[in-house]
């Protein structure tokens, strides 16, 4: 499968890692990003997983405890698309605005 990032994955990715990066330390954010591109290597090598998140058609999969990733999957065209990384100790009300724009 090929993976895409959108702009909002990407500016969300780079969010979460100076979240991390202010909170704890340098450390912790090389753990997430492995755990990140070990996870898009699962979704590359056609290991779909996540939680379908079926009012929104689209995919949630929590990434560490903290942050959950939400992607799209195209099944005809083999594509799995990054929409958005998100912080969960955020206000859920946000969440669902956000999840409603997609």
């Amino acid at each position: 499968m090929k993976v895409v990032w959108t702009d909002t994955a990407e500016l969300s990715y780079f969010k979460e890692l100076n979240f991390i990066a202010e909170k704890w330390n340098n450390r912790e954010v090389k753990k997430f990003m492995m755990l990140v591109d070990e996870f898009v290597e699962k979704l590359e090598n056609k290991t779909l997983q996540g939680k379908i998140l079926s009012h929104w058609n689209m995919r949630s999969f929590v990434i560490s405890k903290q942050t959950t990733l939400f992607f799209n999957y195209f099944e005809k065209s083999d594509i799995i698309e990054l929409l958005f990384f998100w912080n969960n100790s955020q206000n859920p009300m946000e969440l669902e605005n956000i999840l409603s724009g997609f």
